[in-house]
């Protein structure tokens, strides 16, 4: 990873998303240098509100070094980092220093990677490909990403990104509408997992939710088998009732202990490359 050589072109690009902002699907367009804030509430300053080491992630991945950046470019009703993940004023602001630091912590701990997370990173990557471009020794980078960014974000990414993790959360529009708030989302996760699934290293990850398998989990596997042939897959059946999902009539009570099972079954029928 030659973050260094790269800072000149790739992180100048970056930078121009803060005063002209079109990070994320939303195309807010502010000026995020002046103060102004789309639907994110993002300015130009990226805040870690949590980073540690930890092993629930996939297999290949673990140990990893998870940084939780605050803000995000989704509503989800049922995020497990509640209101951290959508207030960007929450948290640490990064740094070379401070990342510099907490990555040997990582590398003391075991880990053999970063991971970026959230909230949502990719409003955040002029921040953090800045504080990465200052590091020594970087060890490999992990995205973790609810994948509601642009072509041009993810194209500013690519030259750096080890692995790509994209939380794939609803099979239809109208789902993601109700839950998190946002328009296109199929559309739009399709895009740009098409372009990435092209050029780098990807994991789809999909978190089941309760009553969401035949509106939700199975137009993804489906579409996932057409378009994304031996993509690695992983399937999480660890929802809880967390944030606002106490309004959601099915989002208040915890994942059916067969709807794992279940699921896992359908993948394997429709040949998907499931990973743990």
């Amino acid at each position: 990873m030659q973050i260094q050589m790269i800072k000149s072109d790739i992180i100048a690009l970056a930078m121009q998303h803060y005063s002209n902002c079109h990070l994320c699907e939303h195309h807010c367009g502010c000026n995020r240098t002046q103060g102004e804030s789309g639907f994110c509430k993002a300015s130009s300053e990226a805040r870690v509100f949590r980073h540690r080491v930890e092993y629930g992630e996939e297999m290949e991945l673990i140990p990893s070094h998870l940084f939780y950046l605050s803000g995000c470019d989704l509503r989800c009703a049922f995020c497990i980092a509640e209101e951290k993940a959508f207030n960007p004023r929450i948290g640490t602001v990064l740094t070379t220093e401070f990342l510099e630091a907490a990555i040997e912590q990582g590398k003391s701990q075991g880990a053999h990677n970063i991971q970026w997370v959230g909230g949502e990173p990719t409003i955040h990557i002029p921040a953090i490909l800045e504080a990465m471009s200052g590091c020594c020794n970087l060890p490999r980078v992990v995205w973790k990403s609810d994948f509601y960014g642009t072509p041009e974000a993810f194209q500013l990414l690519e030259p750096i990104v080890d692995v790509f993790v994209a939380d794939f959360k609803f099979g239809n529009n109208t789902c993601a509408r109700r839950i998190s708030k946002v328009n296109s989302y199929v559309e739009t996760l399709q895009r740009n997992l098409k372009q990435v699934f092209s050029h780098s290293d990807l994991i789809v990850r999909h978190l089941l939710l309760p009553e969401h398998e035949e509106c939700c989990f199975r137009p993804i596997v489906d579409w996932i088998a057409v378009n994304l042939p031996g993509v690695k897959f992983s399937i999480r059946n660890g929802y809880l009732p967390r944030w606002q999902a106490r309004h959601y009539v099915e989002l208040s009570k915890p994942l059916e202990t067969r709807a794992a099972d279940s699921a896992i079954a359908y993948a394997e029928y429709r040949g998907l490359n499931l990973i743990t």
